[in-house]
């Protein structure tokens, strides 16, 4: 059976990945600006609201850098903190959200070097939580047979967690923000201060990579 990659990715990243680890879609701009507007004028509660918004996602996009809950929960919370610290630098050119999501890949990216040169990823391997697994199996219990179980398998999806996990630092960003957490291009070029049609072609050259590593295990 021969897969379309973007589908394999939607179905085990973005399914699995985004909606167990608590990945949400947020909005709401015009809230966002009100918020900071009182943070400027020192109100924490303010703050302490944006963090409640958009917690689970930069949970979500943390994890997918370190794939552990521990290092995952201090990672966000260093995210926050940078935020927080730096709100004042916030000029409002773009949407809060792109800011706080380029802060959390550049802490992403800097704390998964950091790990990796210290051997965390060495033995640890990519394992799923049993929670993982159990929405998994709840989530493909009543598909037929077709593409959607056949990724529901442990191997498949333990193969496309290790292929992202491997990617270059500045692939794997680009992965998780367009395949696991639903960016736009455009949101992703602003977080990353890439031109939109190098962002396309670092994600096309990234997917491959991921696709050449899948190959053995759909075929």
């Amino acid at each position: 059976m021969t897969l379309d990659l973007e589908t394999i990715l939607k179905i085990v990243c973005l399914t699995v990945a985004s909606v167990v680890l608590g990945g949400a879609s947020v909005s709401g701009s015009d809230e966002d600006e009100e918020l900071i507007k009182r943070c400027a004028k020192g109100e924490r509660e303010a703050f302490n609201r944006l963090v409640l918004k958009y917690q689970k996602k930069v949970f979500s996009v943390a994890y997918r850098f370190v794939g552990d809950a521990e290092e995952a929960n201090d990672l966000a919370q260093e995210i926050f903190m940078a935020a927080y610290q730096n709100l004042k630098n916030f000029r409002g050119d773009s949407k809060f959200s792109t800011w706080l999501f380029q802060i959390a890949t550049n802490r992403g990216k800097n704390r998964f070097k950091y790990l990796k040169r210290r051997g965390f990823f060495t033995n640890k391997g990519s394992t799923e939580t049993d929670e993982e697994g159990d929405y998994s199996q709840r989530a493909f219990a009543d598909h037929s047979a077709g593409p959607e179980e056949l990724l529901s398998s442990n191997q498949v999806r333990k193969a496309v967690r290790e292929a992202i996990d491997e990617l270059e630092p500045d692939h794997k960003e680009i992965v998780i923000l367009r395949d696991v957490e639903g960016f736009s291009y455009e949101e992703i070029a602003r977080m990353l201060n890439l031109p939109e049609g190098t962002t396309k072609s670092r994600l096309h050259r990234a997917r491959m990579v991921v696709k050449e590593k899948l190959k053995k295990v759909l075929s």
